[in-house]
Formats: structure tokens, C-alpha cells, sequence
């Protein structure tokens, strides 16, 4: 029989970009100062991951099916923010040369971005007092600068698809991920 526990809808949603080296807040603990949220996110769209993994199957004469090779996995994770702040260009256009304001304005020079910038990522989801996250164990790089819409009937927003990197080692990690109570930083 199933578990309905093991199902979850989410009211709420965030994205947090920090440097490589950036401490993984565990059992739900809070994110540290140098986690940058992404901001306001498109929830119909949400996350969607996308694991690709490259197959070919060999035969023998006769079209007998002898064996089949997988390899060369990949993992990618998309997300639409709505907001134009310092996360979305750091993620966008890394290096750029923009001030935001705070309030909503910003100014300065979009450059050509450095494609091989690297970051952490970490992808949350709550509810109440319930918290699901999925946090790169190595680290994470813009795949793909989709789409970016602006319109007169929907919010303006982009597409942003970043790949995630294991770690090295015999048991390469893609991700820390945690679901359970969402907990203070003081021990709780």
C-alpha cells in the first residue's frame, strides 16, 4: 500500500546559488550568508530535472541482441526566475558589470559571460514546516540561457538550465538532498 507522506505538494519554492566551496547546511538547518537566493520563482513551470544517459545496443550476426552500453550520464535541473537582480545576472552573465539598486533598478554593463563559471546550487521546496532540498555535493554550471519573456499579459521571466557535477572519488555524489523539519541554526 502506498504512502502518502511519500507525496508532497509544495507551497513554496527557492533557489540558492553559492561559491564552490560553500558549506551545505544539513538536517534542514538554515542556508549560511554566502547562499544567494535566486528570488521570486515561475511555480507552475517549477524545477525539472532531466537525467541523460547515452545507450547502443550491439548485435550479433541474425539481429540476436547481445548487449546493450550505457554511459555518459548527465544531470540538469531548469527553473524560470521572474526577478532581474544580482543572482539571476551572476548566473546569466557571470562577470558582468551591473549595480542593482534594491529597489527594483539596475545599471551597468552586460558582458560576454564567462561560460566555465562555477558555482553550488541548491534547489528547496516547503510547506508549513516542511522542507525539501536538493544541494550539489560538487558543483554546478548555466547548461543552457534559454528563453527570456517579456510580455504584456505574464510576468517577464527566463529559462535557466544548469548541469550538475559529481565529486571525484569511488562513489561520485551529485547531490546532498534532505526532506524532514525545517530547523534553526541553534542546534534545534
Amino acid at each position: 500500500m502506498g504512502n502518502a507522506s511519500n507525496a508532497s505538494v509544495w507551497a513554496y519554492a527557492d533557489v540558492f546559488i553559492a561559491p564552490v566551496d560553500a558549506v551545505i547546511p544539513e538536517g534542514g538547518r538554515p542556508f549560511g550568508p554566502e547562499w544567494e537566493q535566486v528570488g521570486l520563482l515561475d511555480g507552475e513551470e517549477g524545477f525539472t530535472e532531466t537525467v541523460e544517459v547515452e545507450s547502443e545496443d550491439l548485435y550479433a550476426w541474425g539481429g540476436v541482441l547481445v548487449a546493450s552500453t550505457h554511459n555518459n550520464f548527465k544531470v540538469t535541473r531548469k527553473f524560470l526566475p521572474f526577478e532581474d537582480n544580482k543572482t539571476v545576472y551572476d548566473l546569466m552573465y557571470p562577470g558582468h558589470g551591473v549595480d542593482f539598486s534594491g529597489d527594483g533598478g539596475y545599471e551597468g554593463e552586460i558582458r560576454v559571460p564567462d561560460l566555465q563559471a562555477r558555482f553550488k546550487i541548491a534547489f528547496e521546496t516547503r510547506t508549513g514546516d516542511l522542507v525539501k532540498r536538493t544541494v550539489s555535493a560538487n558543483y554546478a554550471q548555466v547548461a543552457e540561457r534559454g528563453e527570456s519573456t517579456e510580455n504584456a499579459t505574464e510576468l517577464a521571466k527566463r529559462e535557466i538550465t544548469v548541469a550538475i557535477y559529481p565529486t571525484e572519488g569511488d562513489e561520485p555524489t551529485l547531490f546532498y538532498t534532505y526532506k524532514g523539519r525545517a530547523r534553526s541554526g541553534d542546534g534545534e
